[in-house]
């Protein structure tokens, strides 16, 4: 979140929730998530399985454009490791510059955003918990997350041209800009088989208009069936 628009309530909130966090370690924030967690937070949870146990039966790659400090991606590897332990046809990679916004359109990306957004964030420490998640999930040593760091607009393309085995499962669309979705749809549309789903995380949303200018440039929108999570404000989906 950018937190360009937050109302008093929110600030309040935000407020107290630091207060909070301030008198504990991050042992105890890790320990009891839930406590420290807000709606937001919460809501992306409930959508990432919710979307998971949609895939379950497609093999394949979850792949996540726009990793930002990772927690959506160590959930999808939770969630595996959980739900399916030894399928070993299931990677999860995420794609991020881990240094903010890069190629923001000046014709189709909100004016108010700049590249030094979403820069608060260390792919290492990511990295590590995928490393020490992997000394204790069943079939170890088969690689099951990855993160590709840099400009989705040169790694996308050059990472399919690495992996002749690549099926995508699942697409999730989260870079909130024009140019990073356009071509991440572009080049992994053609590894999708029917029944995989594309997730964009800010469809039809007027303070991030990219996600969905790139997908009607795209794809026709008359030929797909994009549908919401009830509970969740921005995220939409379709099936290929």
């Amino acid at each position: 979140m950018t937190k360009r628009r937050l109302t008093t309530a929110e600030v309040e909130y935000n407020e107290v929730r630091a207060n909070v966090l301030s008198r504990v370690d991050a042992k105890y924030v890790a320990d009891a998530p839930f406590v420290f967690a807000n709606r937001i937070t919460v809501t992306a949870a409930l959508s990432r399985i919710e979307l998971f146990k949609m895939v379950q039966d497609v093999p394949g790659a979850i792949i996540e454009c726009g990793v930002y400090k990772g927690n959506s991606l160590m959930l999808y590897m939770q969630l595996s490791m959980i739900l399916e332990p030894y399928a070993i046809n299931r990677s999860i990679i995420g794609f991020d510059t881990f240094e903010g916004f890069a190629s923001i359109d000046k014709d189709e990306d909100p004016t108010d955003i700049n590249e030094s957004m979403f820069s608060d964030t260390d792919e290492t420490l990511i990295q590590d918990m995928i490393d020490a998640n992997d000394l204790v999930r069943p079939v170890n040593r088969i690689p099951r997350c990855e993160i590709v760091k840099g400009d989705i607009l040169q790694t996308v393309p050059e990472f399919v041209k690495t992996r002749p085995d690549l099926v995508v499962a699942m697409l999730i669309l989260d870079t909130d800009l024009y140019s990073s979705t356009k071509v991440a749809l572009e080049t992994f549309l053609p590894y999708m088989p029917k029944g995989a789903i594309v997730v964009l995380d800010e469809v039809a949303y007027r303070n991030f208009p990219g996600e969905t200018s790139a997908l009607r440039d795209v794809l026709d929108m008359n030929k797909i069936e994009l549908k919401r999570l009830p509970f969740d404000s921005s995220v939409g989906y379709f099936r290929i």
